[in-house]
């Protein structure tokens, strides 16, 4: 089964499969099979299929398009094996060709252009019922004025955290960005990605800059505010 590579600036942010006669969507919804955390983006942006052995891209009539090789494409469109999808500033392409280009690491976060936040992708494997078993922790404000003070993580695929009004959990104060950091899930396990900001984000009074497991108990530390797993 080939693997299909989505990649920002040449660098990979994910690798995931598609097997015979599914079909994902992809966008920014937390409600999508592969979901891409950046505004330009729409909800449901992109629908990727694997039907009778070949593989098809439909437009989902997001704001920016989708296009194949640079062309936008306004209907349900086969590709062929060399084929580039671009959606926003996302490419989307089989990993066979990706590798024939410079390796580059897998990342978790990676800066944008301009004002835009950092970005994250995840793939739904699970269906609500499972996610909503399998993840029952929470986040807890134990220190400065978060709001919700308590958060559950159940039945979440991932949490903002930051001082945007739509953030899932806001945090406010001088240097805080709008987008602090995530918590994702990603097979039953809670990560913390942290994004670029002037105050850092902190895990067990230790910066951090890279993706971290975490382990309940665990107290996130952003300027006043304290913020414990549990």
């Amino acid at each position: 089964m080939p693997e299909w590579t989505l990649t920002l600036n040449n660098k990979i942010i994910k690798n995931f499969n598609i097997t015979a006669g599914e079909k994902l969507t992809i966008g920014r919804g937390s409600d999508a099979d592969v979901v891409i955390d950046n505004t330009a983006v729409s909800r449901h942006h992109t629908a990727f299929e694997l039907a009778d052995k070949n593989y098809f891209i439909e437009d989902l009539g997001s704001l920016n398009g989708t296009f194949v090789n640079g062309k936008k494409i306004t209907e349900r469109t086969m590709l062929k094996e060399d084929d580039i999808i671009q959606i926003g500033k996302f490419r989307l392409m089989p990993a066979g060709i990706f590798a024939q280009r410079e390796a580059v690491s897998q990342s978790s976060a990676i800066d944008l252009d301009m004002d835009e936040e950092t970005v994250f992708v995840t793939q739904k494997k699970q269906t609500a019922h499972q996610t909503a078993q399998a993840n029952t922790h929470a986040l807890s404000v134990i220190s400065g004025s978060g709001k919700p003070r308590t958060i559950a993580l159940t039945g979440r695929s991932s949490i903002k955290i930051g001082k945007d009004s739509n953030c899932d959990l806001v945090v406010k104060g001088w240097f805080i960005a709008g987008a602090q950091c995530y918590i994702i899930n990603r097979e039953n396990k809670n990560f913390i990605v942290p994004q670029k900001s002037w105050v850092g984000t902190k895990l067990n009074n230790q910066k951090i800059t890279e993706e971290k497991l975490l382990n309940k108990g665990d107290i996130i530390e952003i300027k006043n505010h304290q913020i414990r797993f549990e």
